[in-house]
C-alpha cells in the first residue's frame, strides 16, 4: 500500500474516522428536525481535539452575528452543505467501501477491489478536509436550531399561551449566545 504524507487524512490515520463523521453529518442533515441533543453530543464526541477547537471558534464567531434564525439563511446553509456533500460524501462512502473490501481481501474472500484508494479520503489534505467538515458542522448546527425553533413556534402558536412563547424565545436567544 502507498504511504500518504503526514499532512493528509490517511497519513494522519484519520481517513476511516473522518469518513464515518462525514456520513453521520450527511444522515443528520436529511432529518434536522429530529436531531436531538444526544445525537449532537455523540457527533461532537467523534471529533478529534483539533476539529473540536476549530468548531468552537467558528461557532462562537458565527453565533455572535445572529439574533434569530431565519428561513432564507437556513436555505442558503442547506444549499452550501449540499454542495460540499456532493463531492465529499462520495469520498467518505468510498473510504468505507475500500476498507470493507480490503478486510475481505485479507480474509481471502474477495481477490480485487472495486474502489481505488485515490477515490477515497486517504490522500485528502487534512487541513482542507477539516475546514470542510467544520463548515458542515456549523451549517448543521444552524439548520437544526432553525428547525427546532420553527417546531417550537408552531407549538407556541397552537397552545395560545403567548406569555410562555415569549419566555421560550428569550431563553432560546440566551442559549444561542452561550
Amino acid at each position: 500500500m502507498v504511504h500518504a504524507p503526514p499532512s493528509t487524512i490517511g497519513g494522519s490515520a484519520l481517513a476511516l474516522h473522518y469518513a464515518n463523521v462525514i456520513i453521520v453529518i450527511e444522515k443528520l442533515l436529511r432529518y434536522p428536525h429530529l436531531v436531538g441533543e444526544e445525537a449532537r453530543d455523540d457527533l461532537y464526541q467523534m471529533l478529534p481535539t483539533s476539529l473540536r477547537l476549530s468548531l468552537r471558534t467558528n461557532l462562537k464567531s458565527y453565533v455572535k452575528n445572529l439574533a434569530i434564525y431565519d428561513a432564507p439563511l437556513a436555505h442558503d446553509w442547506k444549499d452550501t452543505l449540499d454542495g460540499i456533500l456532493r463531492w465529499l460524501a462520495p469520498l467518505a462512502h468510498n473510504m468505507i467501501r475500500w476498507q470493507s473490501e480490503r478486510n475481505f481481501e485479507q480474509h481471502q474472500i474477495v481477490k480485487r477491489t472495486n474502489v481505488l484508494l485515490l477515490q477515497t479520503l486517504y490522500f485528502a489534505d487534512r487541513g482542507k478536509t477539516e475546514t470542510a467538515i467544520c463548515e458542515l458542522l456549523v451549517g448543521l448546527n444552524y439548520i437544526c436550531r432553525y428547525e427546532h425553533q420553527q417546531n417550537a413556534l408552531l407549538d407556541c402558536a397552537s397552545s395560545f399561551d403567548f406569555e410562555d412563547c415569549m419566555q421560550w424565545q428569550l431563553q432560546c436567544r440566551a442559549s444561542f449566545v452561550d
